[in-house]
This record gives structure tokens, C-alpha cells and sequence, in this order.
């Protein structure tokens, strides 16, 4: 006799890159073992192998996962944890006050509503960015691959972010897509640009959307407000 299977309810969510609302399920066992390991991993391709694969599991929509705006995977993720184990997540950490020329020490317990204080910053960035009067390129959000850059040198980190957010590059004659250029013509592109044009692409990468919680939490030992503010997956969970 086959066993009986189990209805699960639906929930949608409205992504920053996709048109219509995504339908998804809430996780299950085997996603919540995924999600134990990518928060016990410090490889940053153990963590982005685990989220894409408890989002493609989930997801009821046909949408490609490993495509989404990191803004995206982060948001999606946090929705499919709310949903499937709760809305609320607690978390914890010490006041750095000092009193009477020693740290308060109070350890804050905090809970986080991930469905209601949780929010997409920084959306309006422009994605157009003119060098001069015939040269510009179309920038795009920062993909996932975001989450795998582990460079010792910040400097190659932040050319690489640069890259990974030119989706094309044009001028009065021509357009051309970033995919179809190599990694190695990109990075050289950005580093053959003049320091202005160069700040130009790296404020973009600055102020690119991310999920954030922003709350004022008071000590109750010694009453110091505390102005709390986590942003992206490594201060919820990772």
C-alpha cells in the first residue's frame, strides 16, 4: 500500500527581477538538513550550493535560481524561513557600553520579524553610467557569485564585484554584452578606465540592494540604545 503523502500549503513572492509573483512551498527534513550545513560551513561554495539547491526544491515555478540578483536570493530566502519555521528569528549579542570605565557585558536578546521588519534597501540606484557623451555601460545587481569571492586582496574583490555587475557595455555604435565577454576582457576594461570613471562604478556597488533589518534595541542593564542594523544572509544566519 502506498503511503499517503502530505499537502503542503503555497505562498508566493515578488522578486525584484522576476515579473510575476513566484509560488513556493515551505521547506522540509531534507531542506532544513541543507540549511544546518550551510550554516555550520565556512566555504562560501558549500553555503551558495546549499541555498540555490533548498530554493530549487521549493520553488513551483520554472525560474532559474543560480540566475537571481543576490538581492533576490537573499530576500527568497528569508521568505522560505519565515514560512517554513517561523517568522521570527532570535539573535543575540552583547552590550559594548561602558560603565564605570568597564563594558555592560548584558547579553541582548533580540527577535526579528522576517516577514514584517525585514526590508529591500538602496532600489533606486541608477543602472546607467556614462563615461562621457558616447561611452556608458547598463549595470545589473550583483549576482550570487557575490557570496563565493573569498580574495585576500579587497582590491581584485572589488573588480570582480565591478565585473560581475556590467551587463553591457556600449557607444554611439555598438552593444555588447557582458556575457559574451571573458572575465579576463571585463577586468581589464575596468581597469583601463580613469579614476573618476572607475568611482562611478564602484558607488554602484556600493549602494546595490540587499535585505535589512534596522531597530533600536535599549540594554536593559544599563538603558544604552543600541542602534541595530543587520544586512545580508551572513547577519541572519551565516
Amino acid at each position: 500500500m502506498a503511503l499517503p503523502k502530505i499537502e503542503y500549503p503555497t505562498y508566493t513572492i515578488q522578486l525584484q527581477s522576476v515579473k510575476d509573483p513566484v509560488r513556493f512551498r515551505p521547506f522540509l527534513v531534507k531542506e532544513q538538513k541543507l540549511l544546518m550545513m550551510a550554516v555550520e560551513s565556512t566555504n562560501p561554495e558549500t553555503i551558495v550550493h546549499a541555498l540555490v539547491q533548498i530554493i530549487n526544491n521549493c520553488v513551483l515555478d520554472e525560474i532559474d535560481v543560480t540566475k537571481l540578483p543576490l538581492v533576490d536570493l537573499e530576500f527568497f530566502f528569508l521568505n522560505l524561513r519565515a514560512r517554513s519555521v517561523g517568522e521570527n528569528v532570535d539573535i543575540y549579542f552583547k552590550c559594548k557600553n561602558i560603565v564605570e570605565e568597564k563594558e555592560c557585558d548584558m547579553v541582548i536578546d533580540m527577535s526579528v520579524d522576517l516577514l514584517n521588519e525585514v526590508q529591500i534597501i538602496n532600489l533606486a540606484a541608477a543602472k546607467k553610467i556614462m563615461f562621457n557623451n558616447k561611452i556608458g555601460v547598463l549595470m545589473r545587481y550583483p549576482s550570487i557569485n557575490q557570496l563565493k569571492i573569498e580574495d585576500e586582496d579587497p582590491v581584485q574583490a572589488q573588480v570582480r564585484l565591478m565585473v560581475d555587475c556590467i551587463d553591457k557595455i556600449f557607444d554611439e555604435e555598438s552593444v555588447i554584452d557582458a556575457d559574451e565577454s571573458s572575465e579576463e576582457e571585463l577586468i581589464e576594461f575596468v581597469n583601463n578606465l580613469s579614476s573618476n570613471d572607475y568611482d562611478k562604478l564602484l558607488s554602484f556597488t556600493k549602494t546595490t540592494p540587499t535585505v535589512q533589518y534596522s531597530k533600536q534595541h535599549n540594554c536593559p542593564r544599563c538603558g544604552f540604545e543600541h542602534n541595530m542594523v543587520l544586512e545580508g544572509l551572513n547577519d541572519f544566519f551565516l
